[in-house]
Protein backbone atom coordinates (compact mmCIF):
# COMPACT_ATOMS: atom_id res chain seq x y z
CA UNK A 1 0.00 0.00 0.00
CA UNK A 2 1.44 3.54 -0.81
CA UNK A 3 2.53 5.82 2.29
CA UNK A 4 3.56 8.94 3.35
CA UNK A 5 6.04 8.72 5.91
CA UNK A 6 4.00 6.79 8.83
CA UNK A 7 0.61 7.85 6.88
CA UNK A 8 -1.20 4.76 4.55
CA UNK A 9 -3.14 6.43 2.27
CA UNK A 10 -5.76 4.88 3.12
CA UNK A 11 -6.54 6.47 6.12
CA UNK A 12 -6.17 9.82 3.93
CA UNK A 13 -9.91 9.29 2.54
CA UNK A 14 -11.95 11.26 5.37
CA UNK A 15 -9.40 13.73 6.17
CA UNK A 16 -9.69 14.98 2.42
CA UNK A 17 -13.24 14.78 2.00
CA UNK A 18 -13.35 16.40 4.89
CA UNK A 19 -11.21 19.60 4.39
CA UNK A 20 -12.81 19.43 0.66
CA UNK A 21 -15.84 20.31 2.53
CA UNK A 22 -14.54 22.59 5.02
CA UNK A 23 -12.26 24.36 2.72
CA UNK A 24 -15.33 25.55 0.35
CA UNK A 25 -17.57 26.04 3.52
CA UNK A 26 -14.82 28.32 4.81
CA UNK A 27 -14.50 30.12 1.61
CA UNK A 28 -17.94 30.83 1.12
CA UNK A 29 -19.28 31.81 5.03
CA UNK A 30 -15.72 33.70 5.42
CA UNK A 31 -16.69 36.08 2.15
CA UNK A 32 -20.04 36.68 3.88
CA UNK A 33 -18.03 37.74 6.96
CA UNK A 34 -15.88 39.76 5.26
CA UNK A 35 -18.42 41.59 3.72
CA UNK A 36 -20.53 42.01 6.57
CA UNK A 37 -17.37 42.87 8.67
CA UNK A 38 -17.62 40.14 11.25
CA UNK A 39 -14.14 38.50 10.97
CA UNK A 40 -13.21 39.91 14.39
CA UNK A 41 -16.30 38.90 15.85
CA UNK A 42 -15.96 35.00 14.07
CA UNK A 43 -12.46 35.15 15.90
CA UNK A 44 -13.98 36.02 19.24
CA UNK A 45 -16.55 33.00 18.31
CA UNK A 46 -12.99 30.73 17.38
CA UNK A 47 -12.12 31.18 20.83
CA UNK A 48 -15.50 31.24 22.56
CA UNK A 49 -16.38 27.23 21.63
CA UNK A 50 -13.17 25.99 23.24
CA UNK A 51 -14.69 25.78 26.73
CA UNK A 52 -18.18 24.18 25.42
CA UNK A 53 -16.45 21.61 23.19
CA UNK A 54 -14.37 20.80 26.17
CA UNK A 55 -18.12 20.38 27.85
CA UNK A 56 -19.40 18.18 25.16
CA UNK A 57 -16.50 15.76 25.56
CA UNK A 58 -17.08 15.65 29.21
CA UNK A 59 -20.74 14.73 29.15
CA UNK A 60 -19.85 12.17 26.79
CA UNK A 61 -16.77 10.86 28.33
CA UNK A 62 -19.13 10.35 31.79
CA UNK A 63 -21.57 8.18 29.87
CA UNK A 64 -19.56 6.56 27.81
CA UNK A 65 -19.98 6.83 24.68
CA UNK A 66 -18.49 6.19 21.76
CA UNK A 67 -16.88 8.69 19.00
CA UNK A 68 -19.62 9.08 17.10
CA UNK A 69 -21.90 10.80 19.96
CA UNK A 70 -18.89 12.10 21.29
CA UNK A 71 -18.18 14.58 17.96
CA UNK A 72 -22.05 15.34 18.06
CA UNK A 73 -21.81 16.21 21.70
CA UNK A 74 -18.59 18.27 20.91
CA UNK A 75 -20.79 20.21 18.35
CA UNK A 76 -23.29 20.61 20.32
CA UNK A 77 -21.76 21.88 23.22
CA UNK A 78 -19.83 24.09 21.04
CA UNK A 79 -22.87 25.82 19.60
CA UNK A 80 -24.02 26.02 22.87
CA UNK A 81 -21.76 27.56 24.52
CA UNK A 82 -21.38 30.24 22.16
CA UNK A 83 -25.04 31.61 22.71
CA UNK A 84 -24.44 33.16 26.47
CA UNK A 85 -21.08 34.64 25.51
CA UNK A 86 -22.49 36.39 21.75
CA UNK A 87 -25.00 38.13 24.16
CA UNK A 88 -22.15 38.67 26.50
CA UNK A 89 -20.44 40.07 23.82
CA UNK A 90 -23.31 42.25 22.76
CA UNK A 91 -23.78 43.43 26.04
CA UNK A 92 -20.44 44.62 26.58
CA UNK A 93 -20.08 46.74 23.36
CA UNK A 94 -23.28 48.39 24.01
CA UNK A 95 -21.68 49.54 27.40
CA UNK A 96 -20.27 53.61 27.57
CA UNK A 97 -16.53 53.35 26.21
CA UNK A 98 -16.56 50.02 24.83
CA UNK A 99 -16.07 48.87 21.61
CA UNK A 100 -17.52 46.05 19.79
CA UNK A 101 -13.63 45.11 19.28
CA UNK A 102 -12.97 45.35 22.62
CA UNK A 103 -15.68 43.62 23.81
CA UNK A 104 -15.01 41.02 20.96
CA UNK A 105 -11.56 40.80 22.57
CA UNK A 106 -12.53 40.08 25.84
CA UNK A 107 -14.71 37.23 25.06
CA UNK A 108 -11.85 36.14 23.21
CA UNK A 109 -9.02 35.95 25.76
CA UNK A 110 -12.08 34.77 28.46
CA UNK A 111 -13.41 32.47 26.14
CA UNK A 112 -10.00 30.99 25.71
CA UNK A 113 -8.72 31.00 29.37
CA UNK A 114 -12.10 29.57 30.57
CA UNK A 115 -12.05 26.03 28.07
CA UNK A 116 -7.74 25.63 29.00
CA UNK A 117 -9.31 25.93 32.76
CA UNK A 118 -11.74 23.46 32.39
CA UNK A 119 -9.77 20.73 30.09
CA UNK A 120 -7.18 20.57 32.99
CA UNK A 121 -9.86 20.56 35.74
CA UNK A 122 -11.99 17.52 34.04
CA UNK A 123 -8.31 16.17 33.08
CA UNK A 124 -7.93 13.33 31.64
CA UNK A 125 -10.40 13.47 28.73
CA UNK A 126 -10.43 11.27 25.91
CA UNK A 127 -9.03 14.02 23.55
CA UNK A 128 -5.98 16.01 24.72
CA UNK A 129 -6.02 19.53 24.74
CA UNK A 130 -3.76 19.89 21.67
CA UNK A 131 -6.40 18.43 19.92
CA UNK A 132 -9.59 21.37 20.73
CA UNK A 133 -6.33 23.71 20.05
CA UNK A 134 -5.26 22.69 16.89
CA UNK A 135 -7.68 19.94 15.50
CA UNK A 136 -7.02 16.52 14.42
CA UNK A 137 -7.75 16.02 11.01
CA UNK A 138 -6.18 12.64 10.89
CA UNK A 139 -8.82 10.88 13.52
CA UNK A 140 -12.00 12.28 11.87
CA UNK A 141 -14.38 10.04 11.68
CA UNK A 142 -17.80 9.52 9.46
CA UNK A 143 -19.47 11.69 12.11
CA UNK A 144 -17.37 14.57 11.48
CA UNK A 145 -17.66 14.44 7.48
CA UNK A 146 -21.27 14.02 7.74
CA UNK A 147 -21.50 17.17 9.94
CA UNK A 148 -19.24 19.06 7.72
CA UNK A 149 -21.56 17.88 4.63
CA UNK A 150 -24.83 19.66 6.24
CA UNK A 151 -22.91 22.53 7.50
CA UNK A 152 -22.04 22.85 3.59
CA UNK A 153 -25.29 21.97 1.96
CA UNK A 154 -27.51 24.24 4.70
CA UNK A 155 -25.01 27.06 3.75
CA UNK A 156 -25.62 26.40 0.05
CA UNK A 157 -29.69 26.24 1.14
CA UNK A 158 -29.19 29.93 2.46
CA UNK A 159 -27.34 31.07 -0.27
CA UNK A 160 -29.81 30.09 -2.93
CA UNK A 161 -33.18 31.36 -0.67
CA UNK A 162 -31.26 34.56 0.55
CA UNK A 163 -27.94 35.15 -1.14
CA UNK A 164 -28.75 38.28 -2.99
CA UNK A 165 -30.48 40.04 0.19
CA UNK A 166 -27.28 38.52 2.41
CA UNK A 167 -24.37 40.47 0.24
CA UNK A 168 -26.88 43.95 -0.29
CA UNK A 169 -27.25 43.94 3.09
CA UNK A 170 -23.79 43.34 4.09
CA UNK A 171 -22.53 46.06 1.49
CA UNK A 172 -25.13 48.93 2.39
CA UNK A 173 -27.31 48.01 5.40
CA UNK A 174 -28.46 51.08 5.71
CA UNK A 175 -30.43 51.23 2.11
CA UNK A 176 -31.43 47.49 2.42
CA UNK A 177 -33.35 49.07 5.83
CA UNK A 178 -35.21 51.88 3.34
CA UNK A 179 -36.16 49.65 0.51
CA UNK A 180 -38.21 48.16 3.32
CA UNK A 181 -36.41 45.19 4.14
CA UNK A 182 -34.69 43.84 8.08
CA UNK A 183 -30.73 44.26 7.80
CA UNK A 184 -31.07 42.80 11.52
CA UNK A 185 -32.48 39.59 10.66
CA UNK A 186 -29.87 39.13 7.64
CA UNK A 187 -26.98 39.74 10.46
CA UNK A 188 -28.37 37.27 12.34
CA UNK A 189 -28.20 34.83 9.50
CA UNK A 190 -24.62 35.95 8.82
CA UNK A 191 -23.91 35.26 12.55
CA UNK A 192 -25.99 31.69 12.42
CA UNK A 193 -23.62 30.69 9.79
CA UNK A 194 -20.22 32.10 11.36
CA UNK A 195 -21.22 29.94 14.38
CA UNK A 196 -22.35 26.79 12.40
CA UNK A 197 -18.87 27.50 9.84
CA UNK A 198 -16.09 28.16 13.51
CA UNK A 199 -17.74 24.81 15.57
CA UNK A 200 -17.23 22.52 12.33
CA UNK A 201 -13.96 23.29 11.86
CA UNK A 202 -13.07 22.25 15.22
CA UNK A 203 -12.11 18.45 14.62
CA UNK A 204 -9.82 19.21 11.70
CA UNK A 205 -7.79 22.66 12.54
CA UNK A 206 -9.19 23.34 16.41
CA UNK A 207 -10.93 26.32 18.06
CA UNK A 208 -7.82 28.65 17.64
CA UNK A 209 -6.71 27.85 14.19
CA UNK A 210 -10.03 27.70 12.66
CA UNK A 211 -10.07 31.68 11.77
CA UNK A 212 -6.99 31.46 9.79
CA UNK A 213 -9.01 29.06 7.12
CA UNK A 214 -11.74 30.75 7.81
CA UNK A 215 -10.97 34.55 6.92
CA UNK A 216 -7.59 34.08 4.98
CA UNK A 217 -9.12 33.48 1.70
CA UNK A 218 -11.38 35.56 0.92
CA UNK A 219 -9.33 38.87 3.19
CA UNK A 220 -6.83 37.66 0.78
CA UNK A 221 -8.53 37.71 -2.68
CA UNK A 222 -10.28 40.82 -2.15
CA UNK A 223 -8.27 42.99 -3.41
CA UNK A 224 -7.42 41.03 -6.25
CA UNK A 225 -11.06 40.49 -7.52
CA UNK A 226 -13.32 42.69 -9.16
CA UNK A 227 -16.94 41.16 -8.24
CA UNK A 228 -18.64 39.62 -4.93
CA UNK A 229 -19.37 36.94 -7.36
CA UNK A 230 -15.19 36.07 -8.26
CA UNK A 231 -14.63 36.32 -4.80
CA UNK A 232 -17.46 33.55 -4.15
CA UNK A 233 -16.09 31.27 -5.94
CA UNK A 234 -12.61 31.85 -5.96
CA UNK A 235 -12.49 32.09 -1.82
CA UNK A 236 -14.07 28.23 -1.42
CA UNK A 237 -11.58 27.04 -4.26
CA UNK A 238 -8.46 28.26 -2.66
CA UNK A 239 -10.02 26.90 0.59
CA UNK A 240 -10.11 23.58 -0.95
CA UNK A 241 -6.42 24.00 -1.87
CA UNK A 242 -4.79 25.78 1.48
CA UNK A 243 -6.37 22.64 3.38
CA UNK A 244 -5.22 20.09 0.95
CA UNK A 245 -2.14 21.77 0.90
CA UNK A 246 -1.63 21.47 4.52
CA UNK A 247 -2.57 18.00 4.60
CA UNK A 248 0.02 17.04 2.58
CA UNK A 249 2.78 18.99 3.75
CA UNK A 250 1.87 18.24 7.29
CA UNK A 251 1.71 14.60 6.34
CA UNK A 252 5.21 14.48 4.41
CA UNK A 253 6.80 16.77 7.11
CA UNK A 254 5.35 14.68 10.49
CA UNK A 255 3.89 18.45 11.80
CA UNK A 256 0.46 19.59 13.04
CA UNK A 257 -1.44 19.69 10.04
CA UNK A 258 -4.07 22.11 11.36
CA UNK A 259 -1.03 23.90 12.15
CA UNK A 260 0.33 23.62 8.31
CA UNK A 261 -2.96 25.06 7.32
CA UNK A 262 -2.67 28.08 9.35
CA UNK A 263 0.53 28.65 7.67
CA UNK A 264 -0.10 28.48 4.59
CA UNK A 265 -3.53 30.55 4.89
CA UNK A 266 -1.12 33.31 6.17
CA UNK A 267 1.22 32.90 3.68
CA UNK A 268 -1.48 33.17 1.56
CA UNK A 269 -2.91 36.08 2.61
CA UNK A 270 0.50 37.98 2.57
CA UNK A 271 1.20 36.89 -1.02
CA UNK A 272 -2.08 38.19 -2.23
CA UNK A 273 -1.68 41.74 -0.47
CA UNK A 274 2.01 41.94 -1.84
CA UNK A 275 0.50 41.25 -5.54
CA UNK A 276 -2.21 43.54 -4.23
CA UNK A 277 0.09 46.33 -3.43
CA UNK A 278 2.42 46.16 -6.59
CA UNK A 279 -0.46 46.62 -8.78
CA UNK A 280 -1.60 49.76 -7.06
CA UNK A 281 2.02 50.99 -7.68
CA UNK A 282 1.59 50.31 -11.36
CA UNK A 283 -1.08 51.71 -11.99
CA UNK A 284 0.25 54.90 -10.15
CA UNK A 285 3.02 54.38 -12.21
CA UNK A 286 1.48 54.36 -15.71
CA UNK A 287 -1.08 57.22 -14.30
CA UNK A 288 1.66 59.66 -14.08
Amino acid sequence: MNTLPGITTSILVLPIIELVILGALSGIVGTLALLDKKIFFAESLTHGTFPGAVLGVVIAHGFHLGHGPTSIALFIGAALFCLPLGWLMRFLADLPGISSQAAAGIILSFGFALGYFLAKWFAPLPLQVQAFLTGSVLTVGPWDVWAAGAALFLTLLVLIVWGKDLIACAFDPAAYLTSGRNPQRMGEVILALILITVVTLIPAVGTVLSIALLAAPAAGLAPLVSSVKQLMIAAPVVGILIGLGGLFLGSIADLSIGGTISVLAGLFYALCRLLASRGRAASRTLSH
